[in-house]
């Protein structure tokens, strides 16, 4: 038996239009930061940026980051081992 190959077609880029309107919302986008940043203030968004530097460094912020990098499977056997010392200790 004989196949016949399939022409295989070059990957068709987006119109130019796609690309512009694309362009058009980022640069609109950096329109709107820039009048946000100016209305909020340099200093309130400094104060926003310690409070969450803060919050993520705080203990139990670290220890949920743990939790998430930490294998799936593990975590559940782990909780599963907590559960049952719990239950045998009442």
């Amino acid at each position: 038996m004989f196949w016949k190959k399939k022409d295989k077609k070059p990957l068709d880029k987006p119109p130019e239009s796609a690309l512009s309107e694309r362009d058009k919302i980022l640069a609109q986008a950096k329109i709107n930061m820039a009048a946000a940043r100016a209305e909020i203030g340099d200093e309130t968004l400094e104060k926003i940026k310690q409070a969450l530097l803060k919050k993520q460094s705080s203990a139990i912020e670290q220890a949920k980051a743990q939790i998430r990098a930490t294998d799936a499977d593990r975590v559940r056997d782990h909780l599963k081992y907590i559960i049952r010392e719990d239950k045998g200790s009442h």
